[in-house]
């Protein structure tokens, strides 16, 4: 027996010391929670047009808004400039400086909230000349010394790898050695370095979590062409094989696909090179949808619909809006969105139909985690960011944000009753 001990003890301390190997070399260790009763984590989606990025914020975003029933929707930190031409403003300068306060705030209102984690849309370190919207907030919250207040991982854009410009025209076509070039010393260098930050988000113990937006045309721009297995394995493989080559463990990398289109991305996942599937979000198009009836929407058509597999490991979407009507001019790009906003309970309702899912398929949804779609997309319909209040004082509208921070405390499994926590 003190044989056996001694030799429990030298075991320990040989695991202790591989555990703080692993911390320095890739940051803090995140242990993943098991018990029934642990609340899953709660990522919000972030796809940042509202830095002040000349096109992004100043043509795209305010001409999306431009009408005054919409300018409701504008977040907390813009301003109403009484022409009706122009009539909203923020960092018209773009100024790093004015947007890096703007992040302090929106750090403060997210991790108050009880919100675990960001996942930025992410695109690597621009082009000499080329400035990229994604980028500046997750500068800005690496930038902060608020930011292990709430942890951060990507999205990684696959369709604007080896881009050159920021809006280029869907008939551009990159080469295979542009894209492997871009995606090996631009890409997944970067990627790399950022895994290592102590405030990575981490699931299943230690493995860096990595969103994949639309994998399966991973350098094929705006063309929607699906990329060629090869290269598809072979940069997914790479980012695998480089992430580990560094120290750290094996990458948990979920695709955000198109449910629709199961040729496109079953492939991937009956591979391995997707550990498992997730959406950026769920919507169909349509006049006056009740939001309450989304999650519902949600779980019959991915979880019981197209993810439904059972081998198929999966991260449940949920949004915290979905009415894109900003978005829709007759003919172009978008699709009649038209969810109803959510009424107070409504977004606590759809949220806790997720973390239930989690909690009574916990092999299924393995990462114990929830993706929500948006903390920002304003004009497209999902935003827990504050929004503007009206002049002269602006104070910021909180009303989701203080919803969600309620329901994030007190979430208990539906094995358990829930009366006192819906009334609280």
């Amino acid at each position: 027996m003190k044989h056996t001990s001694i030799l429990t003890i030298a075991a320990l301390f040989q695991l202790a010391a591989l555990h703080a190997a692993e911390v320095q070399a890739c940051g803090h260790v995140e242990s993943s929670p098991v018990a029934e009763n642990v609340r899953p984590l709660l990522g919000v989606i972030r796809w940042d047009m509202y830095t002040g990025h000349p096109y992004a914020t100043q043509k795209q975003e305010f001409g999306f808004l431009k009408p005054e029933q919409y300018q409701w929707r504008a977040p907390f930190f813009v301003r109403r400039t009484g022409n009706p031409e122009e009539p909203l403003t923020f960092n018209p300068e773009y100024s790093a400086e004015v947007y890096q306060k703007v992040m302090e705030q929106e750090i403060g209102f997210a991790a108050s909230a009880g919100i675990d984690y960001w996942a930025f849309g992410y695109e690597a370190h621009p082009h000499v000349g080329v400035r990229s919207g994604l980028r500046d907030a997750l500068d800005a919250y690496l930038t902060s010394p608020q930011k292990d207040r709430i942890h951060f991982c990507v999205i990684v854009n696959c369709t604007a790898v080896a881009k050159t410009k920021y809006y280029e025209p869907e008939s551009l076509q990159h080469s295979e050695d542009e894209i492997a070039q871009d995606w090996s010393s631009n890409y997944v260098a970067d990627i790399v370095e950022l895994t290592k930050e102590p405030s990575y988000q981490r699931v299943l113990g230690n493995r860096p979590l990595i969103y994949l937006y639309m994998p399966e045309f991973l350098g094929e721009g705006r063309r929607q062409t699906p990329a060629p297995m090869e290269r598809l394995e072979q940069c997914i493989r790479e980012l695998r094989e480089r992430l580990q080559g560094e120290g750290c463990v094996n990458p948990y990398i979920a695709g955000m696909i198109r449910d629709t289109q199961p040729e496109e991305w079953e492939p991937l996942y009956d591979k391995g090179l997707l550990d498992c599937v997730t959406l950026y979000h769920k919507r169909y198009a349509g006049k006056d949808l009740p939001y309450g009836k989304l999650w519902g929407f949600i779980k019959s058509q991915t979880l019981y619909g197209a993810f439904k597999r059972p081998d198929m490991k999966v991260i449940p979407t949920t949004m915290s809006g979905a009415n894109g009507i900003p978005r829709y001019t007759k003919g172009g790009p978008f699709p009649v969105w038209d969810w109803t906003e959510p009424a107070p309970g409504e977004l606590t309702a759809h949220l806790y139909g997720a973390f239930d899912y989690v909690a009574t398929h916990p092999e299924k949804c393995e990462a114990r985690t929830v993706i929500m779609y948006a903390w920002n997309e304003h004009s497209e319909g999902g935003f827990l960011c504050p929004t503007m209040g009206d002049p002269p004082d602006y104070q910021p509208v909180t009303h989701q944000i203080d919803e969600l921070a309620k329901a994030l405390k007190n979430w208990i499994p539906s094995t358990h009753s829930r009366s006192a926590v819906r009334t609280e």
